[in-house]
């Protein structure tokens, strides 16, 4: 019988959940608020319960979390997940595992996200950086042919480095920090301010001319290329909710990385593409991770 693999994608906003048996058969995908399970009195419990309910419904083979936060360099310690603080300094992973029966496995979200889109591309590279802008800025670094996860399993972290004259409060408790002006959040802040009776989605169809969209553009765009020229990588893959909202200035934001790009190589060569990715993305990269993990997937 083949292996059936659960991946479990956990954002600040929204988990989902989906099995891959065999080599392509996708099958249960489901998703619902994450403060539904993750706001209860056992936060822990609630996710276990989760999964017991996908093994009540057929064995599986190994669970991969992807969760939005730092882990630790080891990816069996959950350090700090700012929407989801429930879980910090927890062994999730082995509770999980004792909890449920089943391995469980974990890594950033982001890193799913990377590793299904890079398994799209003919071959996989040896450098990649990731950029996903959803509720906050999913930044992942796939160096010298696997994911970078630094000495304290804090790399990647681009949404948390310095904005010059930033003062304003981050969920990871710095002040200043990139992420406060350049993600889902703040967008979704400036809209429940501006336009709060209009659908976020059409944000950019409604007020993309607006000058401080217009800037939150610049910013983002300044920001990934101060990351894109200290790793010099091959391909520079762009995607999330934002990036995926309708109207976005995709153009503009490529126009304004470009232009703060080191000349001539990395202006020149860099391949920047941009991720087509689904409701179901992040969770079909759990699922090849959790086969990569666990054994069972070819490398190419």
């Amino acid at each position: 019988m083949s292996a059936t693999w659960l991946g479990i994608d956990i954002g600040g906003t929204n988990t989902r959940l989906l099995t891959l048996s065999g080599k392509d058969q996708w099958d249960g995908f489901a998703k619902f608020p994450t403060a539904s399970w993750a706001n209860t009195a056992d936060a822990l419990a609630a996710l276990a319960a989760l999964i017991n309910q996908v093994l009540a419904r057929r064995p599986l083979s190994g669970v991969m979390l992807g969760l939005p936060g730092i882990l630790s360099r080891d990816r069996r310690h959950v350090i700090s997940l700012p929407f989801i603080q429930a879980l910090d300094d927890m062994p999730v992973a082995a509770h999980l595992s004792e909890m449920t029966g089943v391995p469980v496995a974990m890594d950033k979200d982001v890193n799913h996200l990377m590793l299904w889109d890079l398994m799209q591309l003919e071959t996989l590279p040896d450098n990649a950086v990731g950029l996903y802008l959803g509720t906050g800025m999913g930044n992942s670094l796939w160096i010298n042919g696997q994911f970078y996860h630094g000495e304290h399993g804090g790399s990647g972290e681009i949404g948390h480095i310095p904005w010059a004259d930033n003062e304003l409060p981050c969920p990871c408790g710095n002040r200043g920090c990139a992420e406060t002006l350049t993600s889902g959040h703040w967008l979704s802040q400036w809209a429940r301010l501006r336009d709060p009776d209009s659908d976020i989605s059409q944000l950019f169809i409604r007020h993309g001319q607006h000058p401080e969209l217009q800037q939150f553009i610049i910013r983002l765009g300044k920001v990934i290329a101060g990351e894109t020229n200290i790793l010099d990588p091959e391909y520079l893959i762009l995607g999330g909710g934002v990036l995926a909202m309708a109207g976005f200035p995709l153009a503009a934001l490529r126009s304004e990385i470009q232009c703060h790009l080191r000349p001539p190589a990395t202006r020149a060569e860099l391949k920047i593409i941009i991720s087509h990715a689904t409701d179901q993305t992040g969770c079909r990269g759990a699922c090849l991770a959790a086969a990569r993990n666990f054994g069972g997937l070819d490398e190419r």
